[in-house]
């Protein structure tokens, strides 16, 4: 069995590094774990309840040139685990919204996906699965044009002449129907350990969302808006006593001409054996960006999670050191049915 999962990782690991594609970003989390659907669509339905519900939010404001400059990102999601398959496999659904929103122009990047996962049980048990999710749904991209102010424009008004035809007039929004997609791999090597690994694709109808008014035009496909990406992403997570918890992740991002990679470890310690809480906190980084402070905390069936970006690239220049915010929480609906007891009729023996 531990074979079987060293081949699998190794073939996760090879289809993420070797296959050349060329990726539109998308919006990205530090706290990416808490964020399933987008992460991957595989994820969805992937846990043990009835339902799950859950947001996170993103916040960067800093002062620019001339006025308080905003990045904003939030995301919502609700997934069920709704129909089993045999006695070890089921099917997953769910939905997810996101609006990304940059700049004093209000640039605007929104998502609305619904996805259905496929998870299968590799072994007697179901100590390993495979998953395999698709996604589709609605990719928009909008901007706030009257906000924008062209070097034409001030020369005519220096000039006191008519500020002429800009950029501006051809800008609109625009939205397209997008497809994603993934697979994960999930096995419990023993009882104080278990880890997952998965690959999703991101724009696979490589969707045309550009603001120039060519969206409803013969766009080549090779220039459009949104390109094909993935995401390669891993956990790990370790028992180490009967407090003391151990999670390494890593995600690997590749976005049009750049690659991101993110590294983060969170230590978790159970409060006493009575109560449910674990207490969670660790260092992340994004690689040759960004340092993370990490935390959570796990409450029954509550997940929270928070931190902070400090930047230690060149954009601390921009903006001003002042880094990012984070918030996340998640919690899972448990409804299940009493078992039916049939009494127990003794008969006394004579």
């Amino acid at each position: 069995m531990f074979m079987k999962i060293i081949k699998f990782t190794l073939l996760f690991l090879l289809l993420g590094f070797f296959t050349q594609l060329s990726a539109q970003g998308e919006v990205h989390w530090s706290l990416y774990n808490m964020s399933p659907l987008t992460l991957n669509p595989a994820l969805t339905g992937s846990y043990l309840g009835t339902a799950r519900i859950g947001g996170i939010y993103r916040d960067q404001s800093f002062n620019g040139a001339s006025e308080v400059v905003g990045y904003t990102t939030p995301s919502f999601y609700i997934d069920a685990p709704i129909v089993a398959i045999g006695k070890r496999d089921w099917i997953g659904i769910g939905g997810m919204f996101y609006a990304d929103e940059a700049g004093t122009a209000a640039l605007t990047n929104q998502g609305a996906y619904a996805s259905v996962a496929y998870h299968k049980a590799l072994d007697k048990k179901g100590n390993t699965l495979l998953s395999f999710g698709l996604q589709g749904g609605l990719l928009s991209r909008d901007i706030d044009a009257d906000e924008l102010l062209f070097g034409s424009e001030i020369l005519a008004d220096f000039q006191g002449t008519s500020n002429p035809a800009t950029i501006r007039d051809n800008l609109r929004g625009s939205s397209a129907f997008n497809l994603n997609a993934g697979v994960m791999l999930t096995a419990r090597l023993n009882k104080l350990t278990d880890l997952n690994i998965g690959l999703s694709f991101q724009n696979i109808l490589t969707p045309n969302v550009s603001l120039d008014g060519t969206q409803n035009s013969n766009v080549p496909k090779g220039s459009r808006d949104a390109q094909l990406g993935f995401k390669l992403h891993g956990q790990f997570n370790f028992t180490l006593s009967d407090k003391w918890l151990l999670s390494p992740t890593f995600l690997y991002n590749q976005a049009f001409t750049s690659n991101e990679l993110q590294v983060q470890t969170m230590v978790g310690y159970k409060i006493n054996d009575k109560d449910p809480m674990i207490v969670k906190i660790g260092p992340g980084y994004r690689l040759g960006d960004a340092l993370e402070i990490l935390m959570g905390v796990d409450y029954k069936s509550f997940r929270f999670g928070a931190s902070y970006d400090v930047t230690v690239s060149n954009l601390s220049e921009v903006n001003n050191g002042q880094g990012a915010f984070e918030f996340a929480l998640s919690y899972i609906i448990k409804i299940f049915k009493a078992p039916t007891v049939k009494p127990v009729v003794i008969c006394p023996r004579l």
